[in-house]
């Protein structure tokens, strides 16, 4: 069997960050996709890095996991982190030596789409890692999406985060899961399971225990099935007025 094509990888893992009020949101899937010696297996496991100073998560391939990681090790004590462009400085330098290097050991990589997602002192902050000496930082003032560029599940971000700065952690938790968990149905080869964070400003993150992640899995069928019904509720299309009924005449 052949390493992942880059479409494939691209279809892999959906994560999202939100800016409330008074804290972030960070949440991701589970599932990966291991490639050793030409076969594949599938498992669950964390896709968050948490340090000291960041809490990050990524997707991508292995230079956006690489990366995660020297973002989670750097020395942020040296940082100024009311200085925007000193933070998104280090986090772009870090972007282009993780892809530096690994273009140095592999040579021509393929077109991937890398981001990773990092929380720094109660900062958002969504690092794309696209070719040489290119990668971008930007704070995330609202909601950002990484992972799986086709799945449809990126319409509730659109549609229900808007002024999502206004909301509090607590009513961002259901809609960071929800899309989580609509983007694990539309594609479960690429996306699967439920990890979240919740990091209240200026207090320590909060990782939702397993209770807390099944009890968000049985309301998200629930709500599902809930707005499945609806939209099968019967209109009657027959009860029409004359005009309604003949709008030329």
């Amino acid at each position: 069997m052949q390493s992942p094509s880059a479409e494939e990888l691209n279809a892999m893992t959906l994560q999202v960050g939100l800016v409330g009020s008074d804290g972030i949101v960070l949440a991701s899937d589970r599932l990966v996709q291991v490639y050793e010696n030409g076969s594949r297996s599938v498992t669950r496991t964390s896709k968050f890095l948490h340090g000291a100073d960041a809490l990050c998560c990524y997707s991508g391939d292995s230079v956006s996991e690489q990366t995660a990681y020297e973002i989670r090790d750097h020395d942020w004590s040296t940082v100024d982190s009311r200085d925007m462009e000193a933070v998104r400085s280090v986090l772009r330098d870090l972007g282009n030596a993780g892809y530096n290097k690994a273009q140095a050991l592999y040579g021509v990589l393929p077109g991937i789409v890398r981001k990773v997602l990092a929380v720094h002192s109660d900062q958002l902050w969504l690092l794309t890692i696209s070719a040489q000496n290119t990668s971008l930082a930007n704070q995330v003032l609202d909601r950002a999406v990484a992972g799986d560029i086709e799945n449809t599940s990126r319409y509730f971000m659109n549609k229900y985060a808007n002024q999502c700065e206004s909301s509090s952690v607590s009513e961002l938790i259901r809609l960071a899961a929800y899309t989580i968990l609509a983007a694990g149905e539309e594609n479960p080869h690429g996306v699967g399971g439920l990890e979240l964070y919740a990091i209240p400003t200026g207090k320590r993150s909060i990782l939702l225990s397993a209770a807390q992640e099944q009890e968000l899995g049985t309301w998200f069928k629930k709500t599902a099935a809930f707005i499945q019904k609806k939209f099968a509720t019967p209109f009657n299309y027959l009860r029409q007025t004359p005009f309604e009924a003949y709008p030329g005449g």
